[in-house]
């Protein structure tokens, strides 16, 4: 079935049922993608990644990777600002969005399946080496994630100026994002433990396990993003101007700066 819209003038008023499907398939993959970056990567570090390590020094790597998740997460609130300021003042043949739903959805993806898999390895082969590599990945992996994010529930204003269309569009988000963040809680263990005995005859949750884990979610992250990115139509209207004009921080420093000139003539 088509997914394009009836237009009314400039206006995109409502999606069809294909732009409908992609747009509720990408936060099935960016949910799970985050429950399994945010909850699951911390059960692998602590229980895994340096499983080769001495005790010791396994605790000490383990409160040197969490502390730094956890400055990570608390620079996040400095850095998404920008980062939405970034995504909406966009501008390519593709709209404003669906440009960082393919570039987010890739890069986020290869990154994780990185982080999963100890750096193919370098973690047993040179701490010092895997602690930097770690963090720079990490961080990109978190910027471009975030990018994804903020693009996906940022263009539905974009996809339709009705307002029980964009309803429809964020409850069948809010539906399938609450699939994909339940159902890797359901399904990591079995993953991890099957393929940890696939690849090693060995029971338990080893890193064969955890690699394919990553691969996984990274396939389903890549696979969601680029739904979005490929499945839908942005189109410019009124409303949406309005919403990036109000949004734009810039534009209140301008508008700001130009009263206080104002109020000294």
């Amino acid at each position: 079935m088509s997914n394009e819209n009836t237009v009314v003038g400039d206006v995109r008023k409502k999606g069809g049922l294909g732009q409908r499907i992609a747009y509720a398939c990408g936060n099935l993959g960016q949910a799970a993608f985050y429950n399994a970056m945010s909850t699951y990567f911390v059960t692998y570090v602590t229980s895994c990644l340096f499983v080769s390590y001495s005790k010791a020094l396994a605790a000490q790597m383990i409160a040197v990777i969490t502390g730094l998740i956890v400055v990570i997460r608390i620079a996040e609130i400095f850095i998404d600002p920008l980062l939405g300021n970034l995504v909406d003042n966009t501008t390519t043949k593709w709209g404003r969005f669906r440009p960082w739903q393919f570039i987010g959805g890739l890069v986020s993806s290869v990154l994780i399946m990185l982080i999963f898999s100890g750096m193919f390895g370098l973690v047993n082969v040179n701490t010092t080496l895997f602690i930097v590599l770690f963090v720079i990945t990490f961080i990109v992996l978190d910027v471009f994630y975030s990018l994804r994010d903020i693009s996906y529930w940022g263009m539905i204003p974009a996809l339709s100026s009705d307002s029980h269309e964009r309803s429809t569009y964020t409850a069948l988000g809010t539906f399938t994002g609450s699939i994909g963040y339940n159902g890797i809680t359901v399904i990591v263990i079995p993953i991890v433990s099957y393929f940890t005995w696939t690849f090693t005859g060995a029971k338990g949750q080893g890193q064969a396990g955890w690699t394919s884990f990553g691969f996984i979610v990274a396939l389903l992250g890549l696979i969601t993003a680029w739904a979005v990115a490929f499945g839908t139509k942005e189109s410019t209207n009124a409303l949406r101007a309005k919403a990036q004009k109000n949004g734009n921080p810039f534009e209140a420093f301008k508008a700001l700066f130009q009263n206080d000139q104002l109020l000294w003539v």
